[in-house]
C-alpha cells in the first residue's frame, strides 16, 4: 500500500492527495497525481501532531469502477437536505459529507449533478464564512473545465485548501474537525454500501483499516469539543468503535521512502485485515445510523 504525505485539506478525504501542475491563470490545465489513482491508497492526514490514514472517496470510487458498479445517486446526501443546517455544527459536518459527494460524482463525470453539489458546497462555506474560497474566479474555472474531471477536482482542491488555512489561521480547528469527520463517515457509508452491492475484499479491507482513525477522530473531537457540542457525536462513534475494536489488523512493516524534490513520503507496507460478517454487518449498521443522525 502507499500513502502520500500531503497537509490537511478542509475536506482531507476528498480532495487532500489532489494536486496541480502547468501554468497559471483560469484556463490552466489541471492533473491529477497520479498516485491518486492507484485504488489501493488511502491518504495519511496530520491533524495536530497526529497522523492517521483515511479513505479517500477518490480511491473508494475508483474501487466501484473496478467493481463493475455504475453511479449511484442514492449514496448521497440530497441537496435539499441542505436547507436544514442552521448551526454551525451541522453545517460544518455536512459539508464534510456534501464535499465527498462532489468528489464522487465529478470522477464519474456527472455534470448536472456535480454542479448542484458544488451550488450546495459554495452555500455551506458562506455560511461558515469561507466563500473567500469559493469566489467568482473559481466558479469560472470550474463551470468553464466542467467536462474534464480531473480539472474540477484539483480546482476545488486548490478552494478547500485555501479554507483549510483560512479555518487554522482564525483557530477555528474544531471547525476544521468536524468536516473532516463528516467526510470521513460519508467515504466510510460507501465502502458500506457498495460492499453490500457486491462483495469485495479489497472493500472489507478498506472499511478494516478504519479501525485506527476512528479512535484518533474521536480524540479529535474530544479535544475541539465547544461546550459540549460534539457529545452526542462522540458516544455514536464510541458505540461504532465497540464494533471495530473486534478488527483484527497484522501489519508488515517497510522502511518509508522520500522524494526530497516532491517533499512527499510513501510508505510501503502490508495490511492484513480480519473481519468477520457479523462484525462488518454491526460497522455497516452503525456507520449508516451515525451518518442519518448527521444528515438528518
Amino acid at each position: 500500500m502507499k500513502i502520500t504525505f500531503y497537509s490537511l485539506s478542509i475536506i482531507a478525504c476528498s480532495f487532500s492527495l489532489l494536486t496541480s501542475c502547468g501554468g497559471s491563470g483560469d484556463d490552466r490545465k489541471d492533473k491529477i497525481d497520479k498516485e491518486v489513482l492507484d485504488p489501493n491508497s488511502s491518504l495519511n492526514t496530520n491533524f495536530d501532531g497526529k497522523i492517521f490514514s483515511i479513505p479517500s472517496p477518490v480511491q473508494t470510487a475508483l474501487l466501484i469502477k473496478e467493481m463493475n458498479l455504475p453511479f449511484n445517486q442514492e449514496l448521497l446526501n440530497p441537496v435539499k437536505n441542505s436547507l436544514n443546517y442552521s448551526t454551525e455544527y451541522k453545517q460544518a459536518l455536512n459539508l464534510g459529507i456534501y464535499g465527498t459527494d462532489l468528489g464522487y460524482s465529478a470522477l464519474y463525470k456527472q455534470k448536472s449533478i456535480s454542479l448542484k453539489y458544488l451550488s450546495v458546497v459554495e452555500k455551506l462555506t458562506g455560511e461558515l464564512g469561507l466563500e473567500g474560497a469559493f469566489d467568482k474566479k473559481f466558479m469560472s474555472r470550474f463551470e468553464s473545465n466542467s467536462d474534464n474531471q480531473d480539472s474540477m477536482m484539483v480546482i476545488v482542491s486548490d478552494a478547500f485548501r485555501k479554507a483549510d488555512n483560512f479555518l487554522k489561521n482564525s483557530n477555528r480547528k474544531s471547525t476544521s474537525a468536524l468536516i473532516l469527520t463528516g467526510g470521513w463517515v460519508e467515504s466510510l457509508h460507501y465502502a458500506c454500501q457498495l460492499n453490500k452491492a457486491k462483495n469485495n475484499q479489497k472493500i472489507v479491507s478498506r472499511i478494516g483499516e478504519q479501525q485506527q482513525t476512528l479512535n484518533t477522530i474521536i480524540e479529535i473531537l474530544e479535544e475541539y469539543n465547544k461546550a459540549g457540542s460534539n457529545d452526542d457525536l462522540i458516544a455514536d462513534l464510541s458505540e461504532l468503535k465497540t464494533s471495530f475494536d473486534k478488527v483484527v489488523i497484522d501489519y508488515q512493516y517497510v522502511a518509508p521512502k522520500t522524494n526530497a524534490k516532491t517533499k512527499t513520503t510513501t510508505l510501503n507496507h502490508n495490511i492484513t485485515v480480519k473481519i468477520d460478517p457479523a462484525t462488518l454487518e454491526q460497522i455497516s449498521a452503525k456507520v449508516a445510523e451515525i451518518r442519518e443522525n448527521i444528515i438528518k
